[in-house]
Protein backbone atom coordinates (compact mmCIF):
# COMPACT_ATOMS: atom_id res chain seq x y z
CA UNK A 1 0.00 0.00 0.00
CA UNK A 2 1.16 3.76 -0.63
CA UNK A 3 1.88 5.49 1.88
CA UNK A 4 -0.21 8.47 0.57
CA UNK A 5 -3.42 5.80 1.13
CA UNK A 6 -2.02 4.33 4.52
CA UNK A 7 -1.96 8.09 6.45
CA UNK A 8 -4.45 9.45 4.58
CA UNK A 9 -7.11 8.90 7.22
CA UNK A 10 -4.64 8.54 10.35
CA UNK A 11 -5.44 10.52 12.78
CA UNK A 12 -2.73 13.67 14.39
CA UNK A 13 -1.35 11.23 17.30
CA UNK A 14 -0.61 8.22 15.31
CA UNK A 15 1.22 10.30 12.58
CA UNK A 16 3.24 12.40 15.44
CA UNK A 17 3.80 9.36 17.01
CA UNK A 18 4.61 7.66 13.65
CA UNK A 19 7.00 10.17 13.05
CA UNK A 20 8.82 10.05 16.63
CA UNK A 21 9.45 6.70 16.61
CA UNK A 22 11.13 6.96 13.20
CA UNK A 23 8.38 4.56 11.54
CA UNK A 24 8.15 7.43 8.80
CA UNK A 25 10.12 10.23 7.99
CA UNK A 26 8.43 13.90 8.14
CA UNK A 27 9.62 14.33 4.36
CA UNK A 28 7.91 10.80 3.94
CA UNK A 29 5.11 12.10 5.65
CA UNK A 30 5.09 15.30 3.68
CA UNK A 31 5.41 14.10 0.47
CA UNK A 32 2.63 11.48 1.04
CA UNK A 33 0.11 13.88 1.66
CA UNK A 34 1.06 16.48 -1.31
CA UNK A 35 0.65 13.06 -3.38
CA UNK A 36 -2.85 12.57 -2.29
CA UNK A 37 -3.45 16.73 -2.82
CA UNK A 38 -2.67 16.33 -6.04
CA UNK A 39 -4.81 13.22 -7.22
CA UNK A 40 -8.00 14.11 -5.27
CA UNK A 41 -8.00 17.93 -5.11
CA UNK A 42 -8.71 18.65 -8.72
CA UNK A 43 -11.92 17.19 -8.20
CA UNK A 44 -12.72 18.97 -4.27
CA UNK A 45 -11.27 22.40 -5.30
CA UNK A 46 -10.36 22.34 -1.75
CA UNK A 47 -6.63 24.14 -1.48
CA UNK A 48 -6.45 27.15 -3.55
CA UNK A 49 -2.61 27.52 -2.46
CA UNK A 50 -0.24 25.00 -2.35
CA UNK A 51 3.41 25.65 -0.51
CA UNK A 52 4.66 22.35 -1.64
CA UNK A 53 8.23 23.81 -2.16
CA UNK A 54 8.28 25.22 0.72
CA UNK A 55 6.49 22.31 2.89
CA UNK A 56 9.05 19.83 1.60
CA UNK A 57 12.09 22.37 2.81
CA UNK A 58 10.22 22.27 6.32
CA UNK A 59 10.62 18.46 6.09
CA UNK A 60 13.91 18.41 5.52
CA UNK A 61 14.29 20.38 8.69
CA UNK A 62 12.29 18.35 10.86
CA UNK A 63 14.02 15.51 9.63
CA UNK A 64 17.37 16.73 11.04
CA UNK A 65 15.91 17.93 14.00
CA UNK A 66 14.99 13.85 14.58
CA UNK A 67 18.46 12.91 13.55
CA UNK A 68 19.96 15.65 15.49
CA UNK A 69 18.17 15.14 18.80
CA UNK A 70 16.42 18.75 19.38
CA UNK A 71 13.51 19.28 21.26
CA UNK A 72 10.35 18.19 19.43
CA UNK A 73 7.35 19.95 19.41
CA UNK A 74 3.85 17.92 20.15
CA UNK A 75 3.16 18.28 16.16
CA UNK A 76 6.20 17.68 14.84
CA UNK A 77 6.04 17.14 11.41
CA UNK A 78 2.46 16.92 10.68
CA UNK A 79 1.16 18.43 7.83
CA UNK A 80 -1.72 20.62 8.34
CA UNK A 81 -3.68 23.90 5.78
CA UNK A 82 -4.73 27.41 7.25
CA UNK A 83 -7.21 28.96 5.57
CA UNK A 84 -7.64 31.66 3.02
CA UNK A 85 -9.36 34.74 4.31
CA UNK A 86 -8.50 36.52 7.46
CA UNK A 87 -5.07 34.36 7.55
CA UNK A 88 -1.51 34.35 7.11
CA UNK A 89 2.06 33.06 6.70
CA UNK A 90 4.84 35.37 5.80
CA UNK A 91 5.42 35.27 1.49
CA UNK A 92 1.95 33.36 0.67
CA UNK A 93 -0.81 34.71 -1.05
CA UNK A 94 -4.12 35.51 0.88
CA UNK A 95 -7.20 36.02 -1.66
CA UNK A 96 -9.64 37.55 1.48
CA UNK A 97 -12.05 34.26 0.69
CA UNK A 98 -11.21 34.74 -3.18
CA UNK A 99 -11.73 38.52 -4.15
CA UNK A 100 -10.05 38.17 -7.70
CA UNK A 101 -7.94 41.71 -7.13
CA UNK A 102 -5.86 40.39 -4.66
CA UNK A 103 -4.75 37.28 -6.46
CA UNK A 104 -1.30 38.42 -6.46
CA UNK A 105 -1.52 40.09 -2.82
CA UNK A 106 1.22 38.62 -0.73
CA UNK A 107 1.15 38.63 3.48
CA UNK A 108 4.40 39.54 5.44
CA UNK A 109 2.89 38.54 8.78
CA UNK A 110 1.45 35.39 10.59
CA UNK A 111 -1.89 34.72 11.77
CA UNK A 112 -1.82 32.80 15.00
CA UNK A 113 -3.12 30.20 14.12
CA UNK A 114 0.16 29.68 11.72
CA UNK A 115 1.88 31.10 13.80
CA UNK A 116 0.95 28.54 16.88
CA UNK A 117 0.95 25.66 14.39
CA UNK A 118 4.51 25.97 13.28
CA UNK A 119 6.09 26.75 16.82
CA UNK A 120 4.65 23.35 17.65
CA UNK A 121 6.35 21.47 14.69
CA UNK A 122 3.41 21.02 12.16
CA UNK A 123 4.40 21.46 8.45
CA UNK A 124 1.50 23.92 6.39
CA UNK A 125 0.88 22.59 3.21
CA UNK A 126 -0.91 25.33 1.84
CA UNK A 127 -4.47 27.20 1.94
CA UNK A 128 -7.74 26.24 1.93
CA UNK A 129 -10.98 27.42 -0.08
CA UNK A 130 -13.17 30.57 1.65
CA UNK A 131 -16.00 32.34 0.10
CA UNK A 132 -15.26 36.51 -0.19
CA UNK A 133 -14.49 37.84 3.53
CA UNK A 134 -16.33 34.76 4.99
CA UNK A 135 -19.26 36.26 4.59
CA UNK A 136 -21.68 33.42 3.32
CA UNK A 137 -22.40 29.93 5.09
CA UNK A 138 -21.20 28.28 1.76
CA UNK A 139 -17.93 28.25 0.09
CA UNK A 140 -17.86 29.26 -3.08
CA UNK A 141 -15.99 32.56 -5.02
CA UNK A 142 -15.68 34.34 -7.92
CA UNK A 143 -11.82 33.82 -8.75
CA UNK A 144 -11.36 29.86 -7.62
CA UNK A 145 -14.98 28.60 -7.53
CA UNK A 146 -16.76 26.11 -5.33
CA UNK A 147 -15.53 23.30 -2.44
CA UNK A 148 -17.50 20.23 -3.09
CA UNK A 149 -18.45 17.95 -0.46
CA UNK A 150 -16.42 14.59 -0.87
CA UNK A 151 -19.27 12.37 0.39
CA UNK A 152 -21.36 14.22 -2.72
CA UNK A 153 -19.58 16.11 -5.45
CA UNK A 154 -22.56 17.79 -6.32
CA UNK A 155 -23.36 19.13 -2.66
CA UNK A 156 -21.27 22.14 -1.46
CA UNK A 157 -19.05 21.86 1.93
CA UNK A 158 -20.72 24.64 3.78
CA UNK A 159 -18.87 28.14 4.65
CA UNK A 160 -17.01 29.62 5.69
CA UNK A 161 -13.77 27.11 6.79
CA UNK A 162 -15.40 24.73 3.78
CA UNK A 163 -11.89 23.97 2.17
CA UNK A 164 -10.61 23.01 5.41
CA UNK A 165 -13.76 20.71 5.81
CA UNK A 166 -13.30 18.96 2.42
CA UNK A 167 -9.39 18.61 3.29
CA UNK A 168 -9.98 17.14 6.15
CA UNK A 169 -12.69 14.76 5.81
CA UNK A 170 -11.15 13.16 2.64
CA UNK A 171 -8.26 12.72 4.01
CA UNK A 172 -5.72 15.33 2.13
CA UNK A 173 -4.47 15.91 5.80
CA UNK A 174 -5.37 15.14 9.39
CA UNK A 175 -5.54 19.01 10.70
CA UNK A 176 -7.10 22.22 9.18
CA UNK A 177 -7.29 25.61 10.41
CA UNK A 178 -10.85 27.08 10.49
CA UNK A 179 -12.21 30.57 11.92
CA UNK A 180 -15.88 31.55 12.61
CA UNK A 181 -17.63 34.74 13.67
CA UNK A 182 -20.84 33.00 12.69
CA UNK A 183 -20.75 29.57 12.58
CA UNK A 184 -17.59 29.01 9.65
CA UNK A 185 -16.02 26.20 11.71
CA UNK A 186 -18.91 24.42 12.86
CA UNK A 187 -21.21 24.28 9.78
CA UNK A 188 -18.74 23.00 7.29
CA UNK A 189 -18.04 20.56 10.21
CA UNK A 190 -21.75 19.63 10.03
CA UNK A 191 -21.45 19.02 6.45
CA UNK A 192 -17.95 17.42 5.59
CA UNK A 193 -18.99 14.66 8.95
CA UNK A 194 -15.39 15.73 10.59
CA UNK A 195 -14.64 17.53 14.31
CA UNK A 196 -14.49 21.63 14.23
CA UNK A 197 -14.09 22.97 17.58
CA UNK A 198 -14.60 26.70 18.15
CA UNK A 199 -13.24 27.32 21.87
CA UNK A 200 -14.62 29.89 24.23
CA UNK A 201 -14.17 33.25 23.78
CA UNK A 202 -10.62 34.15 24.63
CA UNK A 203 -9.53 30.46 25.05
CA UNK A 204 -7.43 30.58 21.25
CA UNK A 205 -5.61 33.86 20.50
CA UNK A 206 -7.34 35.67 17.43
CA UNK A 207 -4.93 38.18 15.74
CA UNK A 208 -7.20 39.83 12.77
CA UNK A 209 -4.51 41.47 11.20
CA UNK A 210 -3.01 43.41 8.85
CA UNK A 211 -6.18 45.92 11.13
CA UNK A 212 -4.25 44.70 13.84
CA UNK A 213 -6.58 43.54 17.05
CA UNK A 214 -10.38 43.50 15.85
CA UNK A 215 -11.55 40.55 16.98
CA UNK A 216 -14.64 41.93 18.94
CA UNK A 217 -16.65 43.10 16.07
CA UNK A 218 -18.22 40.96 16.96
CA UNK A 219 -16.33 38.15 18.34
CA UNK A 220 -14.35 36.17 15.73
CA UNK A 221 -12.87 32.70 16.69
CA UNK A 222 -9.80 30.41 15.64
CA UNK A 223 -9.48 26.71 15.97
CA UNK A 224 -8.77 23.34 14.54
CA UNK A 225 -10.56 20.97 12.21
CA UNK A 226 -9.87 17.44 12.89
CA UNK A 227 -11.55 14.02 11.91
CA UNK A 228 -11.19 13.00 15.92
CA UNK A 229 -11.92 14.92 19.43
CA UNK A 230 -8.54 13.69 20.14
CA UNK A 231 -6.70 15.67 17.73
CA UNK A 232 -9.08 18.68 18.16
CA UNK A 233 -7.53 18.44 22.00
CA UNK A 234 -4.28 18.24 20.74
CA UNK A 235 -3.96 20.91 18.86
CA UNK A 236 -6.03 23.04 21.25
CA UNK A 237 -3.08 22.47 23.79
CA UNK A 238 -0.78 24.14 20.95
CA UNK A 239 -3.00 26.44 19.82
CA UNK A 240 -4.36 28.14 22.80
CA UNK A 241 -2.69 30.21 26.04
CA UNK A 242 -1.97 34.02 26.13
CA UNK A 243 -1.08 36.10 23.06
CA UNK A 244 0.67 39.83 23.30
CA UNK A 245 -1.85 40.76 19.99
CA UNK A 246 -4.82 39.78 21.51
CA UNK A 247 -5.86 41.61 24.79
CA UNK A 248 -8.39 39.36 25.53
CA UNK A 249 -6.81 35.66 25.48
CA UNK A 250 -6.86 33.99 28.44
CA UNK A 251 -3.30 34.09 30.33
CA UNK A 252 -3.84 30.04 31.62
CA UNK A 253 -2.70 26.59 30.65
CA UNK A 254 -5.33 23.64 30.05
CA UNK A 255 -4.05 20.32 29.49
CA UNK A 256 -7.27 19.59 26.98
CA UNK A 257 -6.40 15.61 25.92
CA UNK A 258 -6.77 14.97 29.94
CA UNK A 259 -9.73 17.03 29.99
CA UNK A 260 -11.32 15.30 27.27
CA UNK A 261 -11.43 12.02 29.72
CA UNK A 262 -12.52 13.37 32.95
CA UNK A 263 -16.24 11.65 34.04
CA UNK A 264 -19.17 14.30 33.70
CA UNK A 265 -21.30 12.31 36.37
CA UNK A 266 -23.68 14.30 38.36
CA UNK A 267 -23.04 17.43 35.97
CA UNK A 268 -26.16 19.77 35.26
CA UNK A 269 -26.61 20.29 31.57
CA UNK A 270 -28.63 23.21 30.42
CA UNK A 271 -29.57 22.42 27.05
CA UNK A 272 -32.23 24.72 24.49
CA UNK A 273 -33.18 23.01 21.07
CA UNK A 274 -33.79 26.06 19.41
CA UNK A 275 -32.26 29.23 21.11
CA UNK A 276 -35.88 30.35 21.77
CA UNK A 277 -36.26 31.85 18.07
CA UNK A 278 -34.10 29.71 15.49
CA UNK A 279 -35.88 27.45 13.24
CA UNK A 280 -34.56 24.00 13.34
CA UNK A 281 -34.76 21.48 10.64
CA UNK A 282 -36.99 18.52 12.56
CA UNK A 283 -34.05 15.82 11.17
CA UNK A 284 -31.57 18.32 12.51
CA UNK A 285 -33.39 18.18 15.86
CA UNK A 286 -33.87 14.51 15.87
CA UNK A 287 -29.92 13.81 15.66
CA UNK A 288 -29.19 16.66 18.28
CA UNK A 289 -31.57 15.46 20.54
CA UNK A 290 -29.86 11.77 20.16
CA UNK A 291 -26.53 12.88 20.89
CA UNK A 292 -27.60 14.84 23.63
CA UNK A 293 -29.27 11.89 25.67
CA UNK A 294 -25.72 10.78 25.70
CA UNK A 295 -25.00 13.15 28.38
CA UNK A 296 -27.40 11.53 29.91
CA UNK A 297 -26.07 8.07 29.64
CA UNK A 298 -22.73 9.46 30.84
CA UNK A 299 -24.35 10.18 34.50
CA UNK A 300 -24.96 14.09 33.61
CA UNK A 301 -28.40 15.33 33.82
CA UNK A 302 -29.70 17.48 31.42
CA UNK A 303 -32.26 20.40 31.39
CA UNK A 304 -34.15 21.75 28.10
CA UNK A 305 -34.12 25.69 28.87
CA UNK A 306 -35.65 28.75 27.68
CA UNK A 307 -32.93 31.66 27.22
CA UNK A 308 -34.94 34.26 27.24
CA UNK A 309 -33.88 35.67 23.55
CA UNK A 310 -36.89 37.78 22.54
CA UNK A 311 -36.10 39.00 18.73
CA UNK A 312 -36.61 37.34 15.76
CA UNK A 313 -34.16 35.16 14.17
CA UNK A 314 -34.06 37.15 10.75
CA UNK A 315 -33.63 40.46 12.93
CA UNK A 316 -30.58 38.94 14.90
CA UNK A 317 -28.99 37.90 11.91
CA UNK A 318 -29.47 41.57 10.38
CA UNK A 319 -27.87 42.59 13.88
CA UNK A 320 -24.90 40.24 13.02
CA UNK A 321 -24.68 41.30 9.66
CA UNK A 322 -24.14 45.01 10.95
CA UNK A 323 -21.84 43.94 13.71
CA UNK A 324 -19.12 42.17 11.62
CA UNK A 325 -19.23 45.25 8.94
CA UNK A 326 -16.56 47.16 10.92
CA UNK A 327 -14.17 44.95 10.80
CA UNK A 328 -15.11 44.33 6.75
CA UNK A 329 -15.09 47.77 6.47
CA UNK A 330 -11.21 48.49 8.08
CA UNK A 331 -10.28 45.30 5.76
CA UNK A 332 -11.32 47.15 2.20
CA UNK A 333 -9.68 50.28 3.58
CA UNK A 334 -6.29 48.55 4.22
CA UNK A 335 -6.27 47.84 0.53
CA UNK A 336 -7.39 50.70 -0.71
CA UNK A 337 -3.73 52.01 1.39
CA UNK A 338 -1.89 49.11 -0.03
CA UNK A 339 -2.98 50.35 -3.62
CA UNK A 340 -6.37 48.23 -4.71
CA UNK A 341 -9.52 49.82 -4.24
CA UNK A 342 -11.64 47.45 -4.37
CA UNK A 343 -15.07 48.94 -3.92
CA UNK A 344 -13.78 51.74 -6.45
CA UNK A 345 -12.41 49.68 -9.36
CA UNK A 346 -13.44 45.97 -8.62
CA UNK A 347 -17.23 46.20 -7.46
CA UNK A 348 -18.04 43.34 -9.48
CA UNK A 349 -15.53 41.38 -7.34
CA UNK A 350 -17.79 41.50 -4.29
CA UNK A 351 -21.21 39.36 -4.36
CA UNK A 352 -23.99 41.44 -3.95
CA UNK A 353 -25.54 40.42 -0.75
CA UNK A 354 -21.96 41.34 0.51
CA UNK A 355 -22.05 45.08 -1.44
CA UNK A 356 -25.51 45.05 0.33
CA UNK A 357 -23.84 45.31 3.98
CA UNK A 358 -20.91 47.25 2.73
CA UNK A 359 -23.51 50.21 1.82
CA UNK A 360 -26.04 50.61 4.56
CA UNK A 361 -25.85 54.00 6.35
CA UNK A 362 -22.12 54.00 8.19
CA UNK A 363 -20.46 51.91 5.21
CA UNK A 364 -20.87 54.27 2.94
CA UNK A 365 -19.67 57.60 5.47
CA UNK A 366 -16.59 55.16 6.17
CA UNK A 367 -15.57 54.54 2.73
CA UNK A 368 -15.98 57.64 1.23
Amino acid sequence: MALSDELAYADVTKIARGIRQRQFSPVEVVDAFIARIEVRNPSLNAFVYRGFDQARESARDAEKALVDGRPLGPLHGVPVAIKDLFDFKPGWITTFGGIRAMRNFKANFYCGFAERIEKAGAIILGKTNSPIMGFRGTCDNYLFGPTRNPFNMTKNTGGSSGGSAAAVADGLLPLAEGTDGGGSIRIPAARCNVYGYKASFGRVPALIRPNAFAADTPFIFEGPITRTVDDAALALDALSGYHPGDPYSLDETTDFASATRRSIQGWKIAYSPNLDVFPVDPRVAEVVGKAVRAFEQAGAHVEEVKVGIKRPQKQLSDLWCRLIMPLNLQTLESFRDAGVDVLKDHRDDLPPEYLFWVEQDFGARFLS
